[in-house]
């Protein structure tokens, strides 16, 4: 009898380690995948994903935004080609964080690091190999999927409608040699 409870105690142990290997390495992957197909991101990967306004308590979109920060998403997946991100840069703070498929925020651009008005990023795939650019900046993404978070700083917002029309200049499109 004592025997039989041991060989069942061990067999528990050993399927609730595997369950527990099962749902560390797969969890987030079912979860990205249930959100992908309640949002509809499947249609929207390598585009602009969402654009909000300024922030109130009503606001859901993002996880705690802030009021004086307007907010562009853009979802990319880069494991065959190459996705090109342009945007106007305006006066006040902007900036442009990316994260790879586990959430990492790897590079983040803000206003000070762009020469220009004008902001032009090559974003390649972990296999990829970039070429040399000579109009823009080659970001290297750890992962084929993920996103760009774009922040605008709004100020006081007397030119609010200015830095909407900058936030609708935001583009995500996949590369083309032509």
């Amino acid at each position: 009898m004592v025997k039989n409870y041991f060989k069942k105690s061990l067999i528990l142990i050993v399927f609730g380690f595997i369950l527990h290997l099962f749902f560390v390495n797969y969890f987030h992957v079912g979860m990205l995948w249930i959100f992908d197909r309640a949002s509809g991101a499947n249609e929207s990967v390598n585009t602009v994903l969402l654009h909000t306004d300024t922030a109130n308590s009503d606001s859901r979109g993002l996880k705690r935004p802030s009021s004086d920060i307007m907010y562009s998403i853009c979802t990319y997946d880069v494991q065959y080609k190459p996705l090109v991100i342009t945007s106007s840069i305006p006066d006040s703070y902007w900036s442009i964080s990316f994260y790879s498929d586990n959430t990492d925020n790897y590079v983040t651009l803000n206003d000070h690091d762009i020469e220009n008005d004008y902001l032009k990023v090559y974003l390649v795939g972990v296999n990829s190999e970039p070429k040399k650019v000579n109009n823009g900046t080659v970001v290297v993404s750890p992962s084929d999927t993920g996103y760009a978070l774009v922040r605008i700083f709004i100020g006081n917002g007397e030119n609010l409608q200015n830095l909407k029309n900058i936030q609708k200049s935001l583009s995500c499109v996949e590369y083309n040699d032509n």
